[in-house]
């Protein structure tokens, strides 16, 4: 049983090293809740960030899927918005 436990712990403690190349699957800080990616070409969302350069590169990810970059729009609370140019 104890074997059990310890290797449910050790999937739980791998699963939070998992890395996607998916834009929508960012996780800046590295913490249980990442942040949520919302946009389309014209431009993109990334909540649950605390600035807008930690924001930026998950934008600039998103914007390369169209073949533009992010810049900057604005931000307001824990909410960064590009636009792909």
């Amino acid at each position: 049983m104890r074997h059990k436990i310890a290797l449910m712990l050790a999937l739980v403690a791998l699963a939070g090293c998992q890395s996607s190349t998916d834009p929508s699957n960012a996780n800046v800080y590295g913490s249980p809740v990442g942040q949520r990616v919302v946009g389309n070409k014209e431009g993109v969302m990334i909540s649950n960030v605390w600035n807008e350069l930690d924001a930026f590169p998950v934008a600039e990810r998103h914007c390369k899927q169209y073949g533009r970059s992010a810049k900057f729009k604005s931000s307001q609370g824990y909410r960064a918005s590009f636009d792909c140019v």
